[in-house]
């Protein structure tokens, strides 16, 4: 028998049975957020399957089939309850893993009831975050890593609200891989603006860098010459599988604060990203900030400055493109160049010398998808705790011994 091999078109495709998408469903997703559940059920489409999210009235996190098992009806619209949730057409009760609990309609002395077992997925909390294993051993998951935004330890915490994209999950993830669209992309942005490290982003004079593989996935690794003698200015972005991304430089970029705070201590700011596709053209996007730097008012100063990078050029009034305006928004300049961009594999490409770090992530992504196709556990599914008991990405910003002047 010929042994599976992936191929970059099995990578951006994420529904039931496809390659990528059962190596997904091999780790824990993000599905939401505590701060947006309410006491009202919550319908959610997540690698392909429409799903309803909610919490019992004993505390219970639920993810179950939206559609009832009954008839098809909406459990979006369904009833929360002590024991679960009730369809609204005729009253059958689900419990948090699926079993139905109550028929009205059916006789009591049935056994009906017993034979119905609803969709369902294993759901739980961590740091304002609401994860679901939909792997095939529900009863045996894989552990649920503790990442460090989402375990205190002595810093401040902001979970974002939710934002949604219309466009493939991969091409905004493999975005932190390519380096270089920093310093073009954003040139007139936030990274373009930053004063700290000698104009670390310039266009005209960029950093060098490499991608480097890591146990949680890869890094791509930004320097210049530092300060002093034998020192170098360091920007580490992170990327961990299989869809995480955790950005270093927040502190700096985007909130301002003082160069010389990032070459007397470094950065304080974890900036982790939770990507998960709804389906192969929608994904959702969940945001943590974790902060353990002196600045009481750090997310409030944030939100701030935020507000003031908004789209700088001019519209024309002949300009009918719909994006525009787009310039001098980082997150409007990815959508413009990610969300145009088409599938992975179906797309047209030429990559070069710089697409080092995209075509790193892109292999370690298939060798993963291979290796669920054999029957074993992909990279990155257990992963190691610090002497703090955290899941870090270890995305390093700030002033050090340059690699050559390191003790062996």
């Amino acid at each position: 028998m010929d042994t599976f091999k992936s191929t970059n078109k099995d990578i951006p495709r994420v529904g039931r049975g496809t390659p990528g998408g059962e190596w997904l469903r091999r780790y824990w997703l993000a599905v939401g957020t505590e701060g947006e559940l309410h006491d009202v059920p919550q319908a959610v489409r997540v690698l392909g399957e429409d799903l309803v999210l909610f919490r019992d009235f004993q505390g219970r996190l639920g993810l179950i089939g939206r559609n009832c098992s009954h008839r098809g009806s909406s459990l979006e619209y369904g009833d929360i309850e002590e024991r679960g949730i009730r369809c609204p057409y005729h009253g059958w009760l689900y419990d948090v893993s699926g079993n139905c609990l109550e028929q009205p309609s059916e006789p009591p002395e049935t056994s009906f009831c017993a034979k119905v077992k609803h969709p369902a997925y294993p759901a739980r909390a961590l740091g304002g975050l609401i994860f679901a294993y939909m792997g095939p051993d529900p009863d045996n998951p894989p552990p649920l890593p503790n990442y460090s935004p989402l375990v205190d330890h002595g810093g401040q915490r902001l979970v974002e609200s939710t934002r949604h994209f219309d466009y493939n999950w991969f091409n905004f993830y493999e975005n932190s891989a390519d380096p270089c669209h920093v310093w073009i992309l954003h040139s007139r942005s936030a990274y373009g603006e930053q004063t700290w490290g000698g104009s670390f982003f310039s266009a005209e004079s960029p950093p060098a860098y490499e991608p480097v593989e890591t146990p949680y996935g890869m890094k791509i690794v930004m320097s210049k010459p530092g300060p002093g003698e034998g020192t170098e200015f360091v920007d580490e972005m992170s990327l961990g599988l299989p869809s995480i991304l955790q950005v270093g430089d927040t502190e700096f970029v985007h909130a301002r604060v003082e160069p010389e705070v990032l070459e007397r201590v470094g950065s304080n700011y974890e900036h982790f990203m939770f990507l998960t596709p709804n389906d192969d053209d929608h994904f959702m996007l969940f945001t943590v900030d974790y902060y353990t730097g002196p600045d009481p008012d750090i997310f409030e100063r944030l939100g701030k400055m935020r507000k003031r990078e908004a789209p700088k050029a001019e519209v024309k009034p002949y300009d009918r493109r719909p994006l525009m305006p787009f310039r001098g928004n980082i997150r409007q300049e990815d959508i413009v160049t990610q969300g145009t961009q088409r599938l992975l594999g179906e797309r047209e490409e030429r990559l070069g010398t710089s697409d080092r770090g995209v075509i790193m992530l892109r292999r370690m992504v298939r060798d993963a998808i291979d290796a669920v196709a054999a029957g074993r556990e992909p990279k990155a599914l257990r992963l190691d705790q610090n002497a703090e008991g955290l899941v870090k990405l270890d995305s390093f910003v700030g002033v050090r011994a340059r690699e050559s002047q390191r003790p062996v």
